[in-house]
């Protein structure tokens, strides 16, 4: 976290940079606006201490145009006037807070911490399944990571992540603009999620007056980004009008919103994510072929889930089992060997973010006695899912009989069955039954057969 200083008092400003340094944040001080507005081209702060009254102008009417470089950083107006008319004015545009000079030293560290806390709290609120980082143990993931901490240096070289629904493209976003150690933002932007009409105006932001509800400028999406990461997410879906827009901004890295006749120079890393066939919207025409090559520098494939094996199904499952526990003030229950069977043999079409919900839904739903998850707990679409019927399983129960249409007697009876004919080997007596050994488990159960 960083802070920024400004203030032409130099020993209020020096003995706050002490203080704030003591505490292990990194601090700068400026004495003008000027210096302000230097600063603010090349870097972002986390938090503004900033005076009122300055040499060369006055902080609150800097006030707007810290936020529109910085929309996501914390601004905490100090005057000595004591007008209550200012601080109305400050935080109507947007200030976090104000100081009254002269103030104690204590009550600037608890309004820092605040700040900060607010600050992890809307970071925490972003969609991720594992913080910034890529759970998983197995070569496939092991070889993405390496390969995202490998680019992570290079500023302005674009990244494409692909993969299905819910393999965690966002979360390795994160991760790369965490390892970039860049000081901006991470902006991220589902382009399937705002309507076309608006998308534009999100991303190259607008002037007053440029249509009819324009009544003041705003910064685009990628402006905020500047100096951070823009994620554009669902990428294939942008359209073909914006694809143009977005390959000159790639060629130029520069943006100018709608209405205006100015160009910004925005540097930022740029991501983007899909989980459609790119190359085949280039060939059917819906996606440009420029800007297909522009945004696939560095292509990297997110693995489903199903192919990362069993070691990371586990080691996410715990991870979940930990983390969702913990936010429901409940102790993490352990899988039982059975459930981990089943959790490696099922294909998990939803990615992690299926395994994720799987294992909310089996906390809020199974019972709190026991400090395990055992079979009964699991969804039954997951059990009858690993069904692998043996040839000529069908006929020997009969034909157009379905084990799971069958009253419960006349399973029971098969069940004794096949457990009798395979001598108690659960495994050969659920492929004989035609169903999945969980599966064949969990009948056994119900009917008292073990």
């Amino acid at each position: 976290m960083s802070i920024w200083i400004v203030d032409d008092e130099t020993n209020l400003a020096n003995g706050l940079k002490r203080a704030f340094e003591r505490k292990g944040y990194d601090v700068e001080c400026f004495s003008g606006v000027r210096e302000l507005y230097d600063a603010l081209n090349v870097s972002i702060p986390s938090l503004v201490f900033l005076d009122q009254c300055l040499p060369d102008g006055n902080g609150l009417d800097a006030l707007p145009a810290v936020l529109k470089a910085a929309p996501r950083c914390k601004v905490v107006m100090m005057t000595a006037f004591g007008d209550s008319s200012l601080i109305v004015k400050a935080i109507r545009q947007g200030a976090y807070n104000y100081l009254d000079k002269p103030f104690p030293l204590d009550a600037a560290m608890n309004m820092a911490e605040h700040a900060f806390e607010s600050i992890r709290l809307r970071s925490m609120s972003a969609p991720a399944y594992c913080d910034s980082n890529l759970l998983g143990s197995s070569p496939a993931m092991m070889k993405v990571r390496d390969a995202l901490l490998k680019v992570a240096p290079y500023q302005e070289t674009t990244v494409l992540l692909t993969g299905e629904s819910g393999t965690g493209k966002e979360v390795a976003a994160r991760m790369l603009h965490s390892a970039s150690g860049c000081k901006g933002e991470f902006v991220a932007v589902n382009c399937s999620a705002i309507p076309e009409a608006l998308l534009e105006a999100e991303l190259f932001g607008y002037m007053k007056g440029a249509y009819t509800g324009a009544d003041s400028d705003k910064p685009g999406l990628i402006e905020a980004a500047g100096g951070g990461t823009l994620f554009l997410d669902e990428i294939g879906d942008l359209p073909l009008s914006l694809q143009a827009k977005l390959f000159r901004f790639m060629d130029q890295r520069t943006v100018r919103p709608i209405g205006g006749t100015k160009e910004k120079k925005v540097n930022l890393k740029l991501i983007c994510a899909t989980c459609l066939d790119l190359e085949k919207k280039v060939r059917d025409g819906s996606f440009r072929k420029d800007l297909y090559f522009r945004i696939s520098v560095i292509p990297l494939r997110l693995p489903p889930l199903r192919e990362r094996g069993g070691g990371d199904i586990a080691e996410l499952a715990a991870y979940f089992l930990e983390n969702i526990s913990r936010r429901m003030n409940k102790s993490a229950p352990e899988l039982t060997d059975e459930v981990r069977e089943a959790f490696a043999s099922y294909p998990w079409p939803g990615n992690v973010r299926e395994l994720r919900n799987t294992i909310e839904r089996i906390l809020i739903l199974r019972s709190p006695d026991s400090p395990f998850v055992r079979l009964a707990d699991l969804p039954a679409e997951m059990l009858e899912c690993g069904a692998q019927p043996v040839s000529g399983g069908a006929e020997r129960r009969g034909a157009g009989v379905s084990l799971g249409e069958t009253l419960d007697g006349v399973e029971r009876r098969l069940i004794t069955e096949a457990l009798s004919k395979c001598g108690g080997n659960k495994t050969q007596a659920a492929a004989e039954l035609g169903i999945s050994r969980f599966s064949l488990i969990r009948r056994m159960q119900r009917h008292g057969l073990e």
